[in-house]
């Protein structure tokens, strides 16, 4: 009885047994020691499946790790450094809807195909169940989005998100409520809201998509110093972990006057920080 209520009572530190009374019980064997050798280390650059929101695997080899970053901020945009202008072949149109106090559309500043590759990165992460959100872009169009598999279910659209100073709390709420959020400025973007929303994203690991239009310099809102004439502005001004592009759009099915369009294929770039630093390229075929 002793020896059966001392096993059970609790042992203190530093104190000893009693003298001719030992714990029943056999000693625990000791745990092997790992053979020494070198630890393995995770890919460069590469981020756990957790961290990634999925995309369409055309283009799973286009992102470091095989999808969207989660708490990064992936701009979609020229294909080349603004102040160099569009890249040869992307027919970058100059039309202006400048002067709007508000993010809404600039569907006359894109870059043909850009709107695409974003509806196929929607359909990447809504189709896997994920939720997303599309703010300042009016001129969605609902058929397009479902026929490129956007699952509208689990889409949240802003057409007009408000002025400036509203427009950037409805983006901040988005984030922390939606996985993938898509903004698309068709005015230059203050720095220092550019900078809060990244962090935001960063904080609630929501990933900020930024569908940039790029504008002729001169005017419109937060025009900086003056530049020369036919120079391209972005209306994003960073920080961004990615940048995705269109170099070439190009469409199929059309003969000699006759026949219908059947497909369209677009060669996508993939660009950034770190394992992005080498911009890949890649061709996407889209139904017509």
């Amino acid at each position: 009885m002793a020896t059966h209520a001392l096993a059970e009572a609790p042992i203190l530190l530093g104190a000893r047994p009693a003298a001719g009374l030992a714990v029943p019980g056999p000693r625990p064997a000791p745990r092997p020691r790992p053979a020494p050798g070198p630890r393995a280390r995770p890919a460069p650059g590469l981020l756990p499946a957790e961290r990634l929101l999925p995309v369409l695997p055309e283009l799973a080899g286009l992102f470091p790790g095989g999808g969207l970053p989660r708490g990064g901020t992936v701009l979609l945009g020229p294909a080349t450094d603004p102040a160099t202008g569009p890249a040869p072949g992307s027919d970058t149109l100059l039309g202006s809807t400048w002067g709007v106090s508000r993010p809404t559309s600039a569907a006359a500043n894109r870059v043909p195909g850009l709107t695409s590759l974003l509806l196929s990165l929607l359909a990447g992460t809504s189709s896997r169940g994920h939720w997303c959100a599309v703010v300042g872009l009016p001129a969605l169009g609902f058929a397009a989005a479902a026929e490129l598999g956007v699952d509208l279910g689990r889409l949240v659209l802003v057409p007009r998100p408000g002025s400036e100073g509203r427009w950037q709390s409805v983006v901040a709420t988005l984030l922390e409520t939606v996985d993938l959020v898509c903004l698309a400025p068709d005015t230059p973007v203050r720095s220092v809201d550019a900078r809060r929303l990244a962090a935001r994203a960063r904080e609630r690991c929501s990933t900020l998509l930024v569908l940039d239009a790029a504008a002729p310099a001169g005017g419109g809102l937060g025009a900086g110093s003056p530049a020369r004439p036919g120079r391209i502005m972005t209306c994003w001004p960073g920080p961004s972990d990615l940048r995705c592009a269109v170099r070439t759009s190009s469409w199929s099915g059309l003969e000699r006057g006759h026949g219908l369009l059947s497909s369209r294929q677009l060669e996508a770039e993939v660009g950034g920080r770190g394992a992005a630093s080498r911009p890949r390229r890649g061709l996407l075929r889209l139904p017509a």
